[in-house]
């Protein structure tokens, strides 16, 4: 039982998305000069994308995704993008070899920002808690049906006991 009570562990396959330079969701005043995306365990080189969609879905990106340290994905950016709302189209080859992907949205300047709840990074730390929340939706009240189960059958069978005569052959 306390095996199911202890933490969850971070998960060991993929390499989940960390965090990005713009954050997703977020709202900037000037475009960096590139973006970043960190992951939480190593990816591979080759295979490596990053696109940066204007709303017109002209790329904003001047050259080609490079993987640096391992986990950190980054793509120089254009100069003189003009404001407005941007996308972040990512994909990578983990290290385990599962390919992955995943849009990133967010405003530049003036523009107004879209309201999507899809635009929040799920860390691998968000994930442990999602399943130990899991756990107590679902783990707790089977573990009190149980409870209940084994208390009710086991006073029947020793009423039963109780109510019975000993026999005796002699």
């Amino acid at each position: 039982m306390l095996i199911f009570l202890s933490p969850a562990q971070r998960a060991s396959a993929h390499s989940p998305l960390e965090s990005s330079t713009p954050e997703a969701g977020a709202s900037i005043a000037t475009m960096p000069a590139q973006i970043d995306l960190t992951f939480g365990a190593a990816v591979q080189e080759s295979g490596a994308t990053v696109v940066l969609a204007d709303e017109h879905g002209g790329d904003w990106t001047a050259g080609a995704a490079v993987v640096e340290h391992g986990t950190v994905v980054s793509a120089t950016v254009k100069p003189d993008a003009p404001d407005g709302r941007y996308e972040i189209r990512w994909s990578v080859v983990s290290f385990d070899g599962a390919p992955m992907s995943g849009v990133l949205r967010f405003t530049l300047g003036t523009a107004v920002a879209d309201t999507n709840p899809l635009d929040t990074v799920l860390t691998a730390t968000d994930a442990s808690w999602a399943l130990v929340g899991a756990f107590v939706v679902v783990g707790v009240p089977l573990v009190y049906m149980a409870y209940g189960l084994i208390t009710v059958y086991g006073r029947h069978e020793k009423k039963a006991a109780i109510g019975q005569k000993e026999i005796h052959h002699e």
